[in-house]
Protein backbone atom coordinates (compact mmCIF):
# COMPACT_ATOMS: atom_id res chain seq x y z
CA UNK A 1 0.00 0.00 0.00
CA UNK A 2 1.66 3.22 -1.00
CA UNK A 3 1.39 6.10 1.33
CA UNK A 4 1.72 10.05 0.99
CA UNK A 5 5.24 10.79 1.78
CA UNK A 6 6.88 14.24 2.72
CA UNK A 7 10.79 14.81 1.99
CA UNK A 8 11.30 17.56 5.30
CA UNK A 9 14.53 20.12 4.79
CA UNK A 10 15.73 21.78 7.89
CA UNK A 11 17.85 24.99 7.58
CA UNK A 12 18.96 27.91 9.64
CA UNK A 13 18.27 31.12 8.52
CA UNK A 14 19.64 34.39 10.00
CA UNK A 15 18.96 32.95 13.71
CA UNK A 16 16.24 31.04 12.91
CA UNK A 17 15.18 27.61 12.11
CA UNK A 18 13.32 26.95 9.28
CA UNK A 19 11.53 23.46 8.23
CA UNK A 20 10.53 23.24 3.93
CA UNK A 21 8.05 20.17 3.30
CA UNK A 22 7.64 19.11 -0.35
CA UNK A 23 4.72 15.94 -0.33
CA UNK A 24 5.31 12.78 -3.06
CA UNK A 25 2.74 10.19 -3.65
CA UNK A 26 4.83 7.46 -2.43
CA UNK A 27 8.47 7.08 -0.37
CA UNK A 28 9.97 5.98 -3.82
CA UNK A 29 9.45 9.21 -5.64
CA UNK A 30 10.39 11.29 -1.98
CA UNK A 31 13.68 8.84 -2.01
CA UNK A 32 14.46 9.79 -5.86
CA UNK A 33 14.87 13.27 -4.64
CA UNK A 34 16.70 13.00 -1.83
CA UNK A 35 19.59 10.96 -3.64
CA UNK A 36 19.55 13.43 -6.36
CA UNK A 37 21.76 16.18 -6.92
CA UNK A 38 18.72 18.56 -7.06
CA UNK A 39 19.45 19.16 -3.25
CA UNK A 40 22.82 19.78 -3.19
CA UNK A 41 22.31 22.66 -5.91
CA UNK A 42 20.40 24.67 -3.92
CA UNK A 43 21.52 23.89 -0.50
CA UNK A 44 25.49 24.37 -1.61
CA UNK A 45 26.45 23.60 2.34
CA UNK A 46 24.68 20.10 3.00
CA UNK A 47 26.32 20.92 6.75
CA UNK A 48 24.08 23.26 7.32
CA UNK A 49 20.89 21.40 5.92
CA UNK A 50 19.48 18.31 7.37
CA UNK A 51 17.08 16.36 4.53
CA UNK A 52 14.50 13.25 5.44
CA UNK A 53 11.87 11.36 3.70
CA UNK A 54 8.96 10.35 6.33
CA UNK A 55 6.22 8.51 5.61
CA UNK A 56 2.53 9.95 6.30
CA UNK A 57 -1.00 7.71 7.64
CA UNK A 58 -2.76 8.93 4.50
CA UNK A 59 -2.96 6.19 1.55
CA UNK A 60 -2.08 7.76 -1.83
CA UNK A 61 -3.12 5.05 -3.39
CA UNK A 62 -5.85 2.12 -3.01
CA UNK A 63 -5.20 -1.41 -4.49
CA UNK A 64 -7.92 -1.59 -7.56
CA UNK A 65 -9.89 -4.96 -6.54
CA UNK A 66 -9.32 -7.61 -9.83
CA UNK A 67 -11.68 -10.22 -11.49
CA UNK A 68 -12.59 -13.24 -10.17
CA UNK A 69 -10.76 -15.87 -12.92
CA UNK A 70 -13.75 -17.24 -15.01
CA UNK A 71 -12.36 -21.53 -14.34
CA UNK A 72 -12.49 -20.84 -10.60
CA UNK A 73 -16.13 -22.28 -9.87
CA UNK A 74 -15.50 -25.07 -12.63
CA UNK A 75 -13.57 -27.30 -10.15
Amino acid sequence: MKVFTVLLIYYHVYNTDMVSEIWFENYAQCEKVLRSEALEIIYKTSKEVHISCERSNVISSTPRPQLRPKDLNNG
